[in-house]
């Protein structure tokens, strides 16, 4: 049994791809890193709900909202618990209307978005785009849709 157990802030991501299939990154204000689109979950909000708030706020995208394909969980530099679940993610557009939250953002081959993103993220982007059949990290359960 585990002595200590994480608490975690939940938060979503979305791989959107569009039908060149690109996937959308956006450029943190705060740090200038690159990230997939989502953000954390109300108290009490649905997940897909939560999702779909979290692109709608940055992107302003009509998306549609698949199936989960990653998750992962970690402890940041200022030891607060986090775990998030990436789900691919689907449009038609490719305008994005940035929220403040971000100062750019990019449609990217997925060996582009490789590069750029974080390992969890691009785990996500693997899976997402079928560039690797449904591997995952070892800490990383399956999961089936809410």
């Amino acid at each position: 049994m585990t002595d200590e157990l994480l608490r975690a802030t939940v938060s979503v991501r979305g791989v959107i791809i569009d039908p060149r299939g690109r996937v959308l990154i956006l450029q943190r204000r705060t740090d200038g890193e690159w990230e997939l689109p989502g953000g954390r979950l109300a108290t009490g909000e649905a997940v897909r709900r939560g999702l779909h708030r979290e692109l709608t706020e940055e992107t302003a995208l009509s998306v549609e909202i698949n199936d989960p394909v990653a998750t992962n969980a970690w402890t940041n530099e200022d030891g607060q618990g986090r775990f998030a679940v990436h789900y691919n993610c689907s449009t038609s557009q490719s305008n994005v209307d940035l929220s403040d939250e971000h100062m750019d953002w990019e449609w990217l081959l997925p060996k582009e978005a490789y590069r750029i993103l974080s390992e969890p993220q691009t785990t996500a982007v693997r899976v997402a785009t079928g560039s690797v059949g449904s591997r995952r990290h070892s800490d990383q359960p399956s999961l089936s849709p809410d």
